[in-house]
This record gives C-alpha cells, sequence and structure tokens, in this order.
C-alpha cells in the first residue's frame, strides 16, 4: 500500500510504481468527473448529495488482473462504510469483472462487521436509453473499473449504483423522469469521458509493463 494522500490510497503489484501517482491522479479526477457530470447532474442516486462524501474512501488497486484477497485487504485497509475500490490497470472484460465483483462482496461480507452491499462498474458494460432496464447498464459505464461499497441501509433510498433491480420500481421512475433530451445528453457525456480515459491508455500501459 502506498501512502494515502486527502483523495486516494494505491494498492496492488505496481502501487511503487515511480509513475503510479500520474495515472492514479488523472484516473481519480475521471472519477470525480463521472460522478459530478453523470451521477449527480442527472439526480441519478438518492443517497449522493455530495460528490466527496458519496464517494468516500477511494482505493485505486493497481493490479492488471484484479485479486479478491488483495482487493478484501484493500477494502479493510481503507476501514470506511462508503468505499470505492478503482481497478484502472485491469484487463478484465466487463462479464469477468461483475464475476469478481461478486466474489469481492462475498469476500468483504465474510470479512466486514457491518453488511455492506456493492454494485459493479465497467466501461464496456452493455446499455442503451431504450428502456429503465438497459438504462441502468449505461449509468454503470464509468470510465475506469470499479466496485463501489456502501451500507446496506443507504439502499432504501433506491440508488442505482448501489445494486438496484428494475423489478423494485425505481430504475422504471428513473427511467420516466428522464426526458429524452437528458438520454441523449447522458449518453454523450458517459462517451466522452471514456474518450478522455483513452488518453490515459499509454501511461497504464507503462506499469503493466
Amino acid at each position: 500500500m502506498a501512502s494515502p494522500n486527502e483523495r486516494f490510497v494505491l494498492f496492488g503489484t505496481a502501487a511503487a510504481h515511480p509513475r503510479a501517482p500520474e495515472l492514479a491522479e488523472g484516473v481519480h479526477q475521471l472519477l470525480a468527473r463521472y460522478v459530478d457530470e453523470v451521477v449527480l447532474s442527472f439526480a441519478l442516486c438518492p443517497f449522493l448529495h455530495q460528490r466527496d462524501a458519496g464517494l468516500g474512501a477511494v482505493g485505486i488497486v493497481l493490479d492488471a488482473q484484479p485479486d479478491v484477497a488483495t482487493s478484501t485487504a484493500a477494502l479493510m485497509a481503507l476501514s470506511a462504510n462508503v468505499a470505492h475500490l478503482v481497478f484502472p490497470l485491469s484487463q478484465l472484460t466487463s462479464s469477468p469483472f461483475e464475476r469478481f465483483g461478486n466474489k469481492l462482496a462475498e469476500s468483504v461480507r465474510a470479512t466486514a462487521r457491518e453488511k455492506l452491499v456493492h454494485a459493479s462498474f465497467h466501461p464496456e458494460l452493455v446499455g442503451g436509453t431504450e428502456n429503465a432496464y438497459r438504462l441502468i447498464g449505461l449509468l454503470r459505464q464509468a470510465p475506469d473499473p470499479f466496485v463501489q461499497f456502501i451500507p446496506h441501509g443507504l439502499t432504501k433510498g433506491g440508488t442505482v449504483v448501489a445494486g438496484e433491480e428494475p423489478k423494485e420500481g425505481h430504475a422504471e421512475a428513473r427511467f420516466q423522469r428522464l426526458t429524452e433530451a437528458d438520454r441523449k445528453e447522458l449518453v454523450r457525456r458517459t462517451t466522452e469521458l471514456k474518450a478522455e480515459r483513452r488518453k490515459l491508455d499509454s501511461l497504464a500501459a507503462v506499469l503493466i509493463s
């Protein structure tokens, strides 16, 4: 684990690389933009009212192949009920990453004192604006893969970023609330953020090599 700064903590095999802080800074800035420009801007998450409080503790895990044990230890080291683990070097596509997120959540439930709910985000998740279900996939197309953990009680507000399912009604209500113009703007902003993230690919490759 690298020394923490006021915004994030570095973990993983490449955490000590001389250029790790540079990549982490860019990754954290894009995460903040995702929260501000997508989640907060469209009021997508009832429990999230202010970016820094909503993000809680942020761990940036610099491993090409995310490991459950390492990631569980990282989350425990953050020692926060609201936390996000970001995996900018992950070589997992969306489905394997979601499976990893589920395994990580199982490990965390066996370790953490408080029951935490998780949700996985990935830039390659399948999504669209056609209906409420596909909108969930679109909303979770973050610039980098990450897994979110929040206390179980915060899901009572129906937040999409805490594993919400359409059958609960919240997803459909949000879909109806967003106008067609809103949905188009969501696509535009999400696409823009992912394009910005690709500018960091060469730096990420340096850390993996």
